[in-house]
């Protein structure tokens, strides 16, 4: 395995050693590789990062007082994070005798400075024309090798005066010019592995069939080439051994995102700002979830039940979940201070939404928690993931009766789930007596106080098309908000407004902007649009006729 920033060997060379700079996973930098050989430096990628090139510089520096030799850069791909320092850094661009190797497809970007292709834009950078030495894998230095699945690989053999040979492979499907780069045991797999991850796949360049023909290619790679270690653009490297594992799942991931949608500055931005929604509404949401565990635990324990309160303790982990929320707020305040790119802030709520779901207890509090809210919590992490993947959901619409609807949403937030007769019924049962015992102490009657009125002027309403139980759940939601804030009463008025069926809903306090906004983005997910009503009161959401 390598050690970062050390010198070690390169097994199955002539004697050249590799320094590695590894680094976590970011979309701002790289890794970078350096290796000496006696007859060349070899440079595979530089990063974006200004002090890892310092130290890059300083290390070459020294060997070219050593040994005077050639440089040679090869990049994997394109992308900013790749070569950044390589456009920017004019210390590394005047060394005598550097040759800057790219395919010939990123070599073009990056010759033309194409801010869009290089990624350069997306994070926010600007970039300059940097000259390419050699255009790899052109038809005239390519060998075509067909693999065990019958798809075609390009490879390039570029003999090196150590005597060593570097194989450089074309395996496009981040982008159209990605390589991987073989010397003695070591293949440079670029970010071939991060290919299908969320904010990443959809990206300039990103092409799903040939990424997927690429997995094959790299498979073949790894059974025909003497290969021990995979160094990836971004973290630790990887044994050969665990490689198929990973491949495996990367093409099972790459199969399902056939419909991706283009990673762009318009995506980016709906993601920010979804991102923003997100880190409110899950604070929301998870406080009230938790609150409800705790105070279950505190009564159940109260009444001797302590296992049970245990049980219920942990069922959500919800000081991870608070940890991993706290932990994006931070990273929020730094992007607000301009220390953080906008990439980088939608990239970490990804981590964060990733984390809550593997500790959302889900389907597990069914019978402790309102299933609207349930359903809310998840929406709110699978929306935000479709909204990066840029899959445009398709609403599940249908006809529905709008004042039914209301009457059963109403009828249903102020019916106990509970029942007498089921509570005497368990008596002689233990776990269904604490089953009841608990469906009573969870429960939490939010309305209690308020008056829901659903008003009905008499006047016939056509059929509205709505994903009726995702509307239901946002309505409560809405519902829940409004008490929240004191309102005593609050009316849901139907009628027809021009081609479309108005639902206003009043009960106290006006939206702010970012709430409006919120409401707006979720809303239309179930069929509604939201609008300002005249007098600026209340919600008023506007939805279409099934039979127009």
């Amino acid at each position: 395995m390598l050690e970062d920033q050390q010198w070690q060997p390169v097994p199955g060379t002539a004697g050249a050693e590799i320094y590695p700079f590894l680094r976590k996973p970011d979309v701002t930098c790289s890794n970078a590789y350096l290796i000496r050989t006696p007859g060349e430096i070899l440079l595979i990628d530089t990063g974006a990062d200004a002090a890892q090139m310092d130290r890059i510089m300083a290390l070459v520096e020294v060997l070219l007082r050593e040994a005077p030799r050639p440089v040679l850069l090869l990049l994997t791909h394109c992308h900013a994070d790749h070569c950044y320092q390589a456009t920017r850094d004019r210390r590394f661009r005047s060394l005598p005798h550097l040759c800057i190797a790219v395919q010939e497809e990123g070599a073009r970007a990056l010759e033309a400075g194409d801010a869009a292709r290089t990624i350069a834009e997306l994070i926010g950078w600007e970039i300059e024309p940097l000259p390419v030495s050699l255009h790899l894998l052109t038809a005239r230095d390519r060998e075509t090798l067909e693999t065990d699945g019958g798809i075609n690989l390009h490879r390039q053999q570029i003999p090196l005066c150590s005597g060593d040979v570097l194989s450089v492979y074309h395996t496009p499907g981040h982008t159209h010019d990605s390589v991987c780069i073989r010397l003695g045991d070591y293949l440079f797999i670029g970010d071939l592995l991060f290919s299908t991850s969320p904010g990443i796949a959809g990206i300039a360049g990103w092409d799903q069939p040939a990424l997927l023909a690429s997995v094959g290619r790299v498979r073949w790679i790894l059974a025909h080439e003497p290969v021990s270690l995979c160094c990836p653009g971004h973290g630790r490297g990887i044994p050969a051994s665990a490689m198929p594992a990973l491949l495996d799942r990367l093409q099972g991931e790459a199969e399902k995102m056939a419909d991706i949608g283009t990673f762009d500055r318009e995506r980016l931005a709906d993601s920010l700002e979804h991102a923003v929604d997100l880190l409110q509404e899950a604070n929301r949401i998870f406080a009230v979830i938790a609150g409800r565990l705790y105070a279950l635990a505190y009564l159940l324990d109260d009444l001797g039940e302590a296992s049970e309160a245990r049980r219920y303790q942990e069922l959500l982990e919800s000081d991870q979940i608070d940890g991993f929320l706290a932990d994006f707020s931070r990273f929020t305040d730094e992007f607000n201070a301009g220390e953080k790119f906008e990439v980088q802030l939608v990239l970490k709520a990804v981590q964060v939404i990733q984390r809550i779901e593997a500790h959302f207890a889900g389907d597990r509090l069914n019978h402790v928690v309102d299933a609207s809210l349930l359903h809310r919590a998840d929406r709110l992490l699978t929306d935000f993931m479709n909204t990066i993947m840029g899959y445009r959901e398709t609403a599940h619409l249908s006809a529905a009766d709008l004042p039914s609807v209301l009457r059963d949403l109403v009828a249903g937030v102020l019916t106990r789930p509970f029942s007498d007769e089921a509570f005497i019924d368990s008596a002689d049962d233990p776990a269904a007596y604490r089953a009841e015992l608990v469906s009573r102490l969870a429960y939490l009657p939010l309305f209690e106080g308020v008056d829901l009125v659903v008003d009905e002027d008499g006047a016939p309403l056509p059929p509205v098309l709505i994903d009726r139980e995702r509307f239901s759940d946002e309505i409560v939601g809405v519902l829940e908000d409004m008490a929240a804030a004191g309102a005593r009463t609050i009316r849901l008025s139907s009628h027809r407004e021009g081609d479309a069926v108005a639902l206003r809903i009043r009960g106290s306090g006006t939206l702010s902007p970012r709430r409006f906004r919120f409401y707006r983005r979720k809303f239309g997910l179930c069929g509604a649009s939201l609008a300002i009503s005249r007098d600026g009161a209340g919600l008023l959401l506007l939805l279409k006729p099934a039979s127009s």
